[in-house]
């Protein structure tokens, strides 16, 4: 079973748009509940938000309460799905997303860059040395970029296709040189879902994503970024960790 980072608490009903909503998680949960192995996170300390945020947008989310609490819990969430990949491959199902949270901004229905933090925390901790971040959301991840575009420990690789064969031409080059890192994290979105915005691929691809990624590297976490279309988000969230799965046997 896949370690995967889970808390009621994502369930929260914070303010937010009306997309990302508890709906996702709650989703995904009743989907994936007989083939992981779940596990509590913990919230992440100051200490590691200062690691990719300025004070400054650290103090405007502290402003909600809900939102600072579960965002925090969020990046604590990808902390622990970094230290279990260390180890064996995992998945973090958390709640808000983070890759359009910058150093001095956020947007994108993001508040802190989970990825990031998560990155950051093992590297201050001497854990490791390098990492691949590799983002597949159908959007870009302008966040994470403006965190470790001068971070040279950290190479950000973004997927920006217009159709399915583009898609996995993209992940395929991108993840050439991954078993050369010591982690690779993936910034899962499940937008690009052929009946979610960016209708592109189909639920048995994610299953082929998640193969590619373990097969290249077995230090690998995925983080949950968007994915809106909840009739079949949960359904693609589980072919996506049968696939890592399948490379972890």
């Amino acid at each position: 079973m896949i370690p995967t980072i889970y808390s009621e608490k994502f369930l929260s009903d914070y303010m937010t748009v009306d997309c990302e909503n508890p709906d996702r998680i709650s989703s995904i949960f009743s989907e994936i509940q007989d083939i992981v192995q779940f596990t509590k996170p913990a919230p992440c300390e100051v200490s590691d938000l200062l690691l990719c945020h300025s004070e400054t947008i650290i103090k405007l989310v502290m402003k909600d309460k809900t939102v600072y609490e579960t965002a925090r819990l969020a990046a604590g969430g990808a902390i622990k799905a970094a230290e279990i990949a260390l180890e064996t491959p995992s998945f973090a199902l958390i709640r808000p997303p983070g890759h359009h949270a910058g150093y001095n901004f956020n947007g994108g229905f993001c508040f802190f860059n989970n990825m990031t933090i998560a990155i950051m925390n093992l590297f201050s901790r001497g854990f490791i040395s390098d990492a691949l971040v590799v983002d597949i959301d159908l959007h870009y991840g302008n966040g994470t970029y403006d965190i470790v575009k001068e971070d040279k420990r950290i190479t950000f690789r973004n997927i920006d296709a217009f159709s399915r064969d583009e898609f996995f031409r993209q992940l395929n080059e991108a993840l050439q040189d991954a078993s050369s890192f010591d982690i690779v994290g993936c910034s899962a979105g499940f937008d690009t879902y052929v009946r979610d915005w960016g209708s592109l691929l189909f639920t048995r691809d994610y299953r082929e994503i998640a193969g590619m990624l373990i097969s290249c590297n077995p230090h690998t976490f995925a983080i949950l970024e968007g994915g809106y279309y909840i009739p079949d988000l949960g359904i693609n969230v589980r072919s996506f960790l049968e696939g890592m799965q399948g490379h972890c046997l």
